[in-house]
């Protein structure tokens, strides 16, 4: 029985890889849940006041100075506070209680009240920011090494990675999920790009009659479609030039079915998220959105790269007792990152004069990561898979030699045993003095006639 259920059991092991992927993932719904706890909302209200504040005055004439110290130190003081939280006196420092019964009487007063949870981090941000001053403040208060702006504004092109690898993270994660154990789909390469390739264009339609109806009154779809061509065609460019970037290993995923519904799925997503940030840039760079669109596009998108971020970090396999974030301390973290996110786009508009190239080229950035990783991820899985099929072969040919090698000594002793046992039962005393011999007891005279 155990012979028959032997090559079942190969392909499990051959898709091991792509298991162990889909379970690299903590619960998005739970993450939420933290990061958006009416008993944290607080810091929430804080990071979006303070940083609309910090960027006011970093577009103020000589006065980048004071907001990169501002961002720096606000930073620092929520990863300080994320370090701490598992205390529970600090965890209590930093999230609401229940409110008194006075405090429910009066909102505004338990609105006012409720941002005392800020006064830990806040705190620990004004010492920083102190130690700062003390150590590289120049002639006057709050003048400061140009390196602090600069490495504060070159932390947007980590940001922008950060994004496409996150994502990317989530992506491969989702796309292994689920596998289907029969093929409902044709093997041949051709049907895939053709089929990916038809949905990137439809998409990509779709998000320009969405975006184009909002800026013009009398709306035209054929109007549309040909003043936007340019973008229809930088859509298949590139996706064009990541299917030949990634062809060969759309290949070889082919020969196995989990590998290529994976590979479908994860180049899939990778695909769509590349084309949204090249619409974002065509409509940054061509239809001209307004300031106010373009400010609440980016808060979101910073919200979307600090929650993957955190995301990303969270779902490593790492156990319990040695993360250094988990979903318990994600907030104070994901503070922590928003300052600097926020300081770095700060940094880098004030250098430029324009917050909208600042933009375009963290969304190329970001477009240029997930398409470099659309190969790495597909080499990745199938190097581990063929590893993992190799080491599982080679363990079965093994295993079976040494079950034929033990068969076969098995055989012998056998043998020897039956030969053995065949000796002694024709084993005859022909002369001796213990037991009967041959030659007692036989009238030989009887037996044979002796002739002259």
């Amino acid at each position: 029985m155990e012979d028959e259920a032997a090559p079942d059991a190969l392909p499990s092991i051959e898709n091991q890889v792509l298991t162990d992927l889909a379970a690299n993932e903590t619960s998005l719904l739970r993450l939420i849940g933290t990061l958006l706890s009416p008993k944290t909302l607080p810091h929430l209200a804080l990071i979006s006041l303070l940083s609309t504040l910090l960027y006011s005055i970093a577009n103020a004439s000589d006065s980048g100075d004071i907001a990169a110290l501002g961002f720096i130190s606000l930073s620092i003081g929520y990863a300080i506070t994320a370090v701490f939280s598992s205390n529970e006196r600090v965890k209590s420092w930093i999230t609401l209680d229940n409110s008194s019964d006075q405090e429910k009487k009066n909102p505004l007063r338990r609105i006012f009240s409720s941002f005392k949870i800020c006064i830990f981090p806040l705190s620990a941000a004004a010492i920083l920011a102190i130690l700062i001053l003390l150590l590289f403040g120049g002639d006057s208060a709050f003048d400061l090494p140009a390196a602090f702006s600069l490495s504060l504004g070159s932390l947007f092109v980590l940001w922008a990675v950060a994004q496409g690898r996150s994502f990317g993270s989530w992506a491969s994660s989702r796309a292994a999920k689920n596998l289907p154990e029969k093929e409902s789909t044709s093997g041949n390469i051709n049907v895939m790009v053709a089929t990916q390739g038809i949905i990137v264009l439809a998409l990509s339609a779709i998000g320009i009659m969405a975006f184009q109806s909002l800026y013009e009154k009398q709306f035209v779809v054929m109007d549309a479609v040909f003043s936007n061509i340019g973008f229809f065609i930088a859509a298949l460019t590139v996706y064009g030039l990541t299917v030949a970037w990634t062809w060969k290993y759309r290949q070889i995923a082919l020969r196995d079915k989990a590998l290529k519904r994976f590979a479908f799925r994860w180049t899939m997503f990778a695909h769509i998220f590349a084309t949204w940030h090249l619409l974002t840039v065509w409509r940054q760079s061509v239809m001209s959105p307004g300031a106010i669109e373009v400010f609440i596009e980016e808060v979101l998108l910073m919200m979307f790269t600090v929650f993957m971020a955190i995301w990303s970090i969270t779902s490593q396999s790492v156990g319990d007792k040695f993360k250094i974030l988990s979903t318990e301390n994600a907030l104070p973290w994901g503070l922590s990152f928003g300052y600097a996110y926020a300081g770095s786009v700060a940094m880098l508009a004030t250098a430029f004069n324009d917050i909208t190239n600042v933009m375009i080229t963290g969304h190329l950035i970001a477009l240029i990561t997930i398409t470099w990783m659309q190969r790495s991820v597909l080499v990745q899985i199938i190097d581990r898979h063929d590893l993992v099929v190799s080491s599982t072969r080679k363990s079965q040919s093994l295993r079976s030699k040494i079950e034929d090698e033990t068969d076969n000594e098995e055989s012998e002793s056998t043998s020897e045993e039956t030969e053995s046992d065949l000796e002694q039962s024709f084993d005859v005393e022909w002369e001796g003095n213990e037991g009967p011999t041959i030659g007692e007891d036989v009238e030989w005279d009887d037996v044979i006639e002796l002739k002259d």
